[in-house]
């Protein structure tokens, strides 16, 4: 079995262990309020929060082939759970409760019950951050460090559709439990001590909810395995481990594109993508001059004919392929028409048009994507951010004409993170004090 082959597998089985310890971390404190004081119960769920941040930070440099996404909810809403219930025992050593219930109905010895805080939370985190898809934070430092789904291989997709349903999945398991919990608590519930029925409710069903999910998602990921292992032997375009070259073609605003027929029964088919691509055995480096001929052998074009500049490096989380990314500019759309190369020219507004309609390639959208960020990012901010006028979000007109002079490394990925986090953003100069800006050691 190959190194690729071993690591994938290994990714694949690292999904259902950041789901078991993380949604475990979640359960810990409702089940360990079966034994323990509820007073010690925010200092239990501190403590649980801070093993799951000090696992996560453990596997930093395995964090290219993990996804932190569902440990990263997890820690936020432990932290968030501990602060309401700190904040619900200080209302009830200060007696301010009585200002909200009668004192009859008071009961001191059980200020809280955990699932009825932790449910909601988790439920309110996750839905957010699902709103906010690739915007949350944890998912935007992924991008910037090693590139998008699309750029990461099979496993990246992977990761991608997997974090995303584990999201789903926990938003829907805490609803459930928010729902029943909450309203057996408004129904069956007397304030008065804690029964066998109460216990069962409150403690020991979210403890066998995490044991049912722990074993659903060791089915799901084992079933995914066998599915990754059958599907690497017969795929050989996806088990290519060199590396591969791409070739952006424009003229001023407009871009040459083909429509991928001739491969249907794949994801990606019938999509537009460049015509320029073509797979080579692993390199450690590629030449300007090997890239032009490669160039001139696949499309025909004369050196004459065009000016070829580096874009960047993406590798997939095995870190056995890779893919060069190069623009290549024209000095008019009609070189082409002496090429053997097939396609139309497409307008920024007719690419833009493309993209929404989900009409391109995913390689070729996330090529666009990363050229108009840092394109914008350093049109419009130095590399701290800090902007380049004195006009407050101002952003210059998006233009691809005289790319190719620009002085501008598309490759370093510090201008994904200024295009994040930059002197438009609020109380920029402050959090810049606290912030860690080693983007470019990424």
């Amino acid at each position: 079995m190959s190194n690729q082959h071993i690591t994938n597998e290994r990714a694949i089985f690292t999904l259902w262990l950041n789901w078991s310890i993380a949604v475990g971390a979640l359960a810990m404190p409702e089940f360990l309020a079966i034994f323990v004081p509820r007073s010690w119960i925010p200092l239990i769920t501190i403590a649980v929060m801070l093993l799951l941040i000090v696992y996560r930070n453990t596997g930093a440099k395995f964090r290219a082939s993990s996804c932190d996404l569902i440990q990263s909810i997890c820690v936020r809403t432990l932290c968030i759970s501990a602060l309401i219930m700190i904040l619900i025992g200080i209302i009830y050593a200060r007696h301010l409760i009585s200002l909200f219930y009668p004192d009859e109905q008071i009961n001191a010895n059980i200020p809280y019950l955990t699932i009825l805080i932790i449910g909601p939370v988790g439920a309110i985190v996750s839905g957010v951050a699902l709103l906010r898809g690739n915007s949350e934070s944890v998912c935007r430092e992924c991008i910037i460090r090693y590139g998008s789904a699309s750029e990461r291989g099979f496993l990246g997709k992977i990761f991608s559709q997997e974090s995303r349903y584990q999201l789903r999945f926990l938003l829907f398991t805490s609803l459930i439990l928010s729902v029943t919990s909450w309203t057996y608590y408004a129904l069956f519930y007397v304030n008065v001590n804690i029964n066998e029925i109460d216990r069962f409710m409150f403690n020991w069903v979210p403890s066998i909810i995490f044991i049912f999910t722990t074993v659903f998602f060791g089915m799901r990921y084992f079933s995914l395995w066998g599915y990754y292992y059958n599907f690497m032997e017969v795929n050989p375009r996806v088990r290519n481990n060199g590396t591969g070259v791409r070739y952006l073609l424009l003229c001023d605003d407009n871009i040459f594109l083909n429509r991928m027929e001739d491969f249907h029964d794949t994801p990606d088919g019938n999509k537009y993508d460049t015509p320029l691509e073509v797979d080579l055995a692993h390199i450690d480096k590629l030449g300007i001059e090997e890239a032009e001929e490669y160039l001139c052998n696949l499309s025909g074009l004369k050196e004459e004919d065009y000016t070829l500049r580096f874009m960047y490096k993406s590798t997939d989380l095995s870190g056995l392929a890779d893919m060069l990314h190069y623009i290549c500019t024209l000095p008019s759309k009609e070189v082409i028409n002496e090429t053997s190369l097939k396609g139309k020219w497409f307008t920024l507004s007719q690419l833009q048009r493309l993209l929404y309609n989900h009409d391109l390639s995913p390689m070729l959208a996330t090529e666009i994507h990363r050229l108009y960020t840092i394109t914008m990012a350093w049109k419009t901010y130095d590399i701290e951010g800090r902007r380049l006028y004195k006009i407050k979000n101002y952003h210059p007109a998006f233009r691809l004409k005289g790319i190719s002079e620009w002085e501008v490394d598309f490759n370093n990925p510090r201008w994904l993170d200024v295009a994040r986090f930059n002197e438009d953003k609020p109380l920029f100069k402050i959090r810049n004090l606290f912030r860690g800006r080693n983007m470019d050691k990424a």
